[in-house]
Protein backbone atom coordinates (compact mmCIF):
# COMPACT_ATOMS: atom_id res chain seq x y z
CA UNK A 1 0.00 0.00 0.00
CA UNK A 2 3.00 2.25 0.53
CA UNK A 3 4.16 2.20 -3.17
CA UNK A 4 0.41 2.81 -4.25
CA UNK A 5 0.01 5.70 -1.38
CA UNK A 6 3.34 7.31 -2.76
CA UNK A 7 2.25 6.82 -6.47
CA UNK A 8 -0.97 9.13 -6.08
CA UNK A 9 0.79 11.52 -4.34
CA UNK A 10 2.87 12.14 -7.23
CA UNK A 11 -0.24 11.79 -9.38
CA UNK A 12 -1.43 14.51 -7.22
CA UNK A 13 1.07 16.90 -7.25
CA UNK A 14 1.71 16.49 -10.85
CA UNK A 15 -2.13 17.55 -11.29
CA UNK A 16 -2.07 20.64 -9.10
CA UNK A 17 1.00 21.82 -11.30
CA UNK A 18 -1.61 21.86 -13.98
CA UNK A 19 -4.25 23.30 -12.38
CA UNK A 20 -1.70 26.08 -11.01
CA UNK A 21 -0.45 26.74 -14.45
CA UNK A 22 -3.62 27.10 -16.31
CA UNK A 23 -4.71 29.70 -13.03
CA UNK A 24 -1.11 31.48 -14.27
CA UNK A 25 -2.33 31.87 -17.84
CA UNK A 26 -4.70 34.75 -18.97
CA UNK A 27 -8.22 33.91 -18.54
CA UNK A 28 -8.62 34.22 -22.60
CA UNK A 29 -5.76 31.92 -23.61
CA UNK A 30 -7.30 29.74 -20.73
CA UNK A 31 -10.70 29.37 -22.07
CA UNK A 32 -9.65 28.65 -25.48
CA UNK A 33 -7.80 25.25 -24.49
CA UNK A 34 -10.84 24.73 -22.06
CA UNK A 35 -12.90 24.40 -25.44
CA UNK A 36 -11.26 21.98 -26.50
CA UNK A 37 -10.36 19.74 -23.69
CA UNK A 38 -12.58 16.65 -22.58
CA UNK A 39 -15.26 17.34 -20.23
CA UNK A 40 -13.83 14.52 -17.68
CA UNK A 41 -10.39 16.23 -18.09
CA UNK A 42 -11.99 19.93 -18.08
CA UNK A 43 -14.01 18.27 -15.00
CA UNK A 44 -10.96 17.54 -12.68
CA UNK A 45 -9.10 20.98 -13.58
CA UNK A 46 -12.15 23.34 -13.28
CA UNK A 47 -13.31 22.27 -9.99
CA UNK A 48 -9.68 22.88 -8.42
CA UNK A 49 -9.20 26.40 -10.29
CA UNK A 50 -9.65 29.17 -7.71
CA UNK A 51 -13.59 30.07 -8.51
CA UNK A 52 -12.74 33.61 -9.14
CA UNK A 53 -10.46 33.08 -11.54
CA UNK A 54 -12.81 30.26 -12.82
CA UNK A 55 -15.51 32.48 -13.31
CA UNK A 56 -13.26 35.03 -16.00
CA UNK A 57 -12.10 31.67 -18.09
CA UNK A 58 -16.01 30.52 -17.50
CA UNK A 59 -16.98 34.48 -19.03
CA UNK A 60 -14.92 33.85 -21.99
CA UNK A 61 -15.34 29.64 -23.22
CA UNK A 62 -17.74 29.14 -26.10
CA UNK A 63 -21.19 29.32 -24.66
CA UNK A 64 -21.87 25.74 -25.32
CA UNK A 65 -19.19 24.57 -23.60
CA UNK A 66 -19.58 26.76 -20.76
CA UNK A 67 -23.04 25.27 -20.60
CA UNK A 68 -22.03 21.92 -20.74
CA UNK A 69 -19.09 22.70 -17.81
CA UNK A 70 -21.46 24.21 -15.98
CA UNK A 71 -23.84 21.43 -15.86
CA UNK A 72 -21.29 19.05 -15.22
CA UNK A 73 -19.97 21.33 -12.19
CA UNK A 74 -23.64 21.09 -10.76
CA UNK A 75 -24.06 17.93 -10.85
CA UNK A 76 -20.79 17.07 -8.76
CA UNK A 77 -21.77 19.84 -6.39
CA UNK A 78 -25.30 18.34 -6.03
CA UNK A 79 -23.40 14.47 -5.35
CA UNK A 80 -24.92 13.03 -8.65
CA UNK A 81 -22.06 11.92 -10.82
CA UNK A 82 -24.54 9.95 -13.05
CA UNK A 83 -25.54 11.92 -16.54
CA UNK A 84 -29.31 12.18 -15.51
CA UNK A 85 -29.28 15.39 -17.54
CA UNK A 86 -32.99 15.44 -17.94
CA UNK A 87 -33.26 16.25 -14.14
CA UNK A 88 -31.81 19.92 -14.59
CA UNK A 89 -33.98 22.47 -15.66
CA UNK A 90 -32.89 23.94 -18.87
CA UNK A 91 -31.13 27.06 -18.70
CA UNK A 92 -33.20 29.73 -21.49
CA UNK A 93 -32.46 33.15 -22.49
CA UNK A 94 -36.26 34.72 -23.53
CA UNK A 95 -38.89 35.78 -20.64
CA UNK A 96 -42.15 33.68 -21.04
CA UNK A 97 -45.28 35.93 -20.37
CA UNK A 98 -47.48 35.32 -17.74
CA UNK A 99 -51.54 34.78 -18.61
CA UNK A 100 -53.15 37.04 -16.48
CA UNK A 101 -56.77 35.87 -15.84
Amino acid sequence: MHDQDQKAEAENARFKGIVTMYEGMKPKDAARVFDRLEMPVLIEIASQIAPRKMSDILGLMSPEAAERLTVELARRAGGDKSSASAELPKIEGKVVPQKSN
